[in-house]
């Protein structure tokens, strides 16, 4: 039981992820003043994604996930997925942007969005923006984001130091899952400007990807890759000694490969089954995939019916 009551800290994340709660209320409250309850009942249900996805981000910091990731690769993992995937994933399905911006206090917010969208002088600081918010950047950054960090000389040092572990690497990994996730969730005002099969097309490059580091990390290796806190035996709490349970570093490194593996596959597949559904509604991407898997293009409704007409005896 004391593994998890105690080992909680970093409180300093709990007070930000109350802050940031504190903020989208706020903005959320002003923003369903200037509305009818038919538009503000949907927008607060929406908001509760987002709140999960922050309790799901802080929770992964402030509780003892966070001290035995330090510890134990296949926890590290566990909190990977969570605040890669889960987190991000959550918070983007809760569309929280105009609860943020209403957020400000009302002479800052004008002048800003003007400052944003309107001054000419601003024309590059949009540009940036517009590629930071790019599908092609949001897939590539979250891919090379999750495989740098997978680098033994990379993860080695980090993982050492938790303020490093926090402040880099976690912090990089939910920001990537939000630049990912925006164009595959609906996210208001955000639109998606990937097609549907080239959203299919990206999640099974990124599930991909996710396979390969697996099997790297599980088949492809006889001894561990890592050298971290997995290898204590015995650690203090409360002023006494206290031996840890241990496992073979290598066993350690399997399991987390395994969660990997599995927890791609547990995100990937609903996805991309959206993502086909929505292209069967889609008639450019419905043509595309009739080509693919028949070799030919579907007809549409008005070339279907002078088909039709054409075959009518006269």
């Amino acid at each position: 039981m004391t593994y998890f009551v105690d080992n909680w800290g970093h409180p300093w994340i709990g007070v930000g992820v109350v802050l940031l709660v504190f903020c989208h209320e706020r903005g959320l409250r002003a923003l369903n003043a200037r509305s009818t309850p038919a538009h503000a009942l949907p927008r607060r249900r929406r908001m509760y994604f987002s709140y999960a996805g922050l309790i799901v981000l802080g929770l992964s910091i402030v509780s003892p996930l966070q001290y035995w990731s330090m510890q134990y690769f296949w926890v590290h993992m566990l909190q990977h997925v969570s605040v890669m995937l889960l987190a991000p994933a959550l918070y983007v399905a809760g569309a929280p942007w105009l609860a943020l911006i209403f957020s400000l206090p009302v002479s800052i917010r004008r002048r800003v969005l003007r400052g944003v969208f309107l001054d000419p002088r601003q024309n590059i600081l949009r540009r940036v923006g517009r590629f930071f918010l790019s599908p092609t950047f949001g897939v590539i950054f979250f891919n090379l984001v999750m495989v740098f960090w997978m680098l033994p000389v990379v993860f080695d040092p980090v993982m050492s130091h938790p303020n490093l572990h926090i402040g880099l690497m976690l912090t990089s990994f939910f920001v990537s899952g939000v630049l990912f996730w925006i164009h595959f969730v609906p996210s208001y005002p955000f639109v998606r400007k990937l097609a549907p099969m080239a959203q299919a097309g990206s999640l099974l490059l990124t599930n991909l990807i996710m396979t390969i580091i697996a099997i790297a990390l599980s088949f492809l290796v006889s001894v561990p890759s890592y050298n971290f806190g997995a290898a204590m035996m015995s650690m203090v709490m409360g002023g006494h000694a206290m031996s840890m349970p241990t496992i073979n570093p290598l066993v350690d490194q399997q399991i987390g490969a395994a969660i990997l593996w599995v927890c791609g596959d547990f995100w990937c597949f609903p996805a991309l089954y959206v993502a086909l559904r929505r292209a069967t509604k889609d008639e450019d991407s419905s043509n595309l995939m009739d080509k693919f898997l028949r070799g030919q293009r579907a007809m549409s409704a008005k070339e279907f019916q002078e088909a039709r007409a054409k075959s009518r005896p006269e």
